[in-house]
């Protein structure tokens, strides 16, 4: 009997990663993120197209942005689909170019084309910009693969009452098309200056996350903060916009519509205190 208690106990302490039989998970996911992502804005003589496609040869001036990770369904796993996002600016916008390659491109869901409308039931991609860089407030571009538009604010890292990733009582000005192609769906976006607040217009660093959304498979990447306790509403964990230097000071634009008058006294723009124009 008690050369049988002993057996056991050898048993168990050579195989530590096993409880009653079972295998004990790692809690840890497989690809922790290692310090804050960095991408770079690169400067362009001139505004690249805007037409749905990244068909300019001025996009690959820009470095893409690759590197996402699963936050949903299996977080911090490689995605599912490629996606890629490339970075440009002039001086008086930033641009970005959006690839979202899929394999399946018949399978994309786009129904919406009412403007800031929640996007939840189609594909679609999401673009954070913490322009003053508090940590703590943002502005969040979203668009579909139709094009259709919807954006808002992330104030003191919360979202809407609703539980989305951001609140719409917000309208900036911005310009945006997309496509869906053979190999999935692309997009191109301007966002002027003027409907950034900022503060520093010289060797400008500003918070940045980016966030693809599949439909189909329920499925959110994410370039920054992917862990599943995160996610985009986390402005604290996002990466970092270099790069863009000389572009001169941030004057706030809001699109004027009597539809959305109730929602200006809502939340304020991340890092006020200065002018609405």
């Amino acid at each position: 009997m008690r050369h049988c208690v002993l057996m056991a106990l050898v048993l168990v302490c050579l195989n530590t990663d096993t409880l009653w039989g079972k295998a004990v998970p790692d809690p840890s996911p497989p690809f922790p993120q290692e310090g804050t992502r960095t991408a770079e804005a690169i400067r362009g003589d001139r505004a690249p197209r805007l037409d749905g496609t990244l068909n300019d040869p001025l996009w690959q001036s820009a470095k893409p942005i690759t590197d996402f990770r699963q936050r949903e369904p299996h977080e911090s796993e490689p995605p599912t689909e490629k996606t890629e996002a490339r970075i440009l600016y002039t001086r008086h916008a930033v641009y970005f170019g959006i690839h979202c390659y899929d394999s399946e491109p018949s399978r994309i869901i786009a129904t919406e084309l009412r403007r800031d409308v929640s996007q939840e039931l189609d594909d679609h991609f999401e673009i954070l910009i913490d322009s003053n860089h508090n940590r703590r407030g943002a502005y969040v571009f979203e668009i579909n693969p139709l094009g259709t538009q919807n954006d808002g604010l992330i104030v003191e890292e919360q979202g809407d009452t609703n539980g989305g990733d951001f609140d719409r009582g917000w309208d900036g000005v911005w310009a945006s098309e997309a496509r869906i192609t053979p190999d999935g769906w692309t997009a191109t976006i301007e966002i002027p200056f003027t409907t950034l607040n900022f503060i520093h217009s010289s060797d400008a660093v500003w918070g940045l996350n980016l966030k693809r959304f599949i439909r189909r498979k329920n499925e959110e990447d994410l370039w920054s903060a992917y862990r599943r306790t995160l996610g985009i509403t986390k402005v604290s964990e996002a990466g970092e916009l270099r790069g863009i230097k000389d572009i001169g000071s941030g004057r706030l634009f809001i699109r004027t519509s009597p539809l959305r008058q109730a929602d200006r006294a809502g939340p304020q723009i991340p890092g006020d205190g200065r002018s609405r124009y």
